[in-house]
């Protein structure tokens, strides 16, 4: 009999890293100024563009090297896209904190670091998008021997301090209740693109796309 193989069409790509702070960033992180959120079910810093501060440029740095692993090594970008930074910011969930259902708007990109956390403290849990057949249509129940990424409807990270995920914006995501005795913290953050965007065989398909603010950019 033939050899048989499998191959997996337009997966959407997860990218995880991890890279460590020192601990007097840390410390400034943690007394940045938090807002809680509308939903009360968590808390903000009230600098939305954290990362622009000189303060976190190592943490910026990282960053920017790992999306650029993402873009360019795994996801195979042309090099005539360049990504940059939109905004940033600190994320603050006490116990019995968590967060709903929600994708970002207006990014390409979108990410998460994690500075304080445990395993208790809430995982970020991906969902399945609407509509998203995966193997068979959502009105079909079929079950399955094992819950792995091509079955699944969701996808839980349970993250560890440094860790960096990475994502497209448009993938729904939650975080699970944090159900330790710690202050659990992270840093959001989005991405989008600047250049020009078109394809060889039509050149009708063409966008130039420039970031407004060059005193506020992250190149890589």
């Amino acid at each position: 009999m033939p050899e048989a193989k499998i191959t997996q069409l337009w997966p959407i790509p997860l990218f995880q890293s991890n890279f460590l702070i020192s601990e007097d960033i840390k410390q400034k992180f943690y007394n940045e100024k938090y807002e809680r959120m509308p939903s009360e079910n968590g808390a903000f810093t009230e600098n939305k563009y954290i990362l622009h501060s000189p303060e976190y440029a190592e943490i910026k740095e990282n960053i920017l090297i790992n999306v650029s692993v993402y873009t360019k090594k795994f996801l195979n970008i042309s090099d005539r896209v360049k990504f940059y930074l939109q905004n940033s910011w600190g994320v603050k969930h006490m116990p019995g904190d968590w967060g709903q259902p929600h994708t970002h708007g207006n990014s390409l990109l979108s990410g998460v670091y994690y500075l304080k956390t445990d395993k208790e403290s809430g995982n970020i849990q991906f969902n399945q998008p609407g509509g998203y057949t995966n193997l068979f249509h959502q009105s079909v129940r079929v079950p399955f021997n094992e819950h792995d990424n091509i079955s699944c409807d969701t996808w839980n990270v349970i993250p560890e301090v440094g860790d960096m995920v990475l994502f497209p914006s448009h993938l729904s995501h939650n975080i699970e209740t944090n159900n330790s005795n710690i202050v659990r913290y992270s840093l959001a953050f989005n991405l989008h693109v600047e250049g020009e965007l078109y394809s060889p065989r039509s050149p009708i398909d063409y966008l130039k796309l420039r970031n407004g603010n060059k005193n506020e950019q992250s190149w890589f």
